[in-house]
């Protein structure tokens, strides 16, 4: 009985997170290596916080600037929807300490290498 209470506990709290697999594989902080050749902006460095919140140092050509937002993921797709920008989803395929983000609009991608 215990056991089940716990279960139903947790079940009801990771529901209440909106936490899967593929947004527990990109929570952390990460470091872009895309140039502006590669994709349309790039990311200098990325933290997907575990609430659904991220915080970016987005370059565009020679600007760079603070962007922050909120994510979701869906099977293989994140969305960011930050704040100053219009909403972006990618394709994601995740490696152990590299992910690679591809814009669907673009077909174009960068990737980006977890701090350690």
């Amino acid at each position: 009985m215990r056991n089940a209470i716990s279960t139903t506990l947790l079940l009801g709290i990771l529901t209440l997170t909106g936490c899967n697999a593929a947004s527990s594989k990109v929570v952390g902080t990460w470091q872009g290596r895309a140039t502006a050749d590669e994709a349309p902006f790039s990311f200098g460095a990325v933290t997907f916080a575990p609430d659904g919140t991220f915080t970016a140092e987005a370059k565009y050509g020679d600007t760079t600037r603070a962007v922050s937002g909120r994510y979701t993921t869906e099977g293989a797709q994140i969305t960011l929807d930050g704040q100053g920008i219009p909403p972006r989803v990618y394709q994601v395929s995740m490696g152990d300490d590299t992910t690679v983000f591809t814009d669907q609009a673009t077909g174009k991608s960068m990737t980006l290498d977890r701090f350690k």
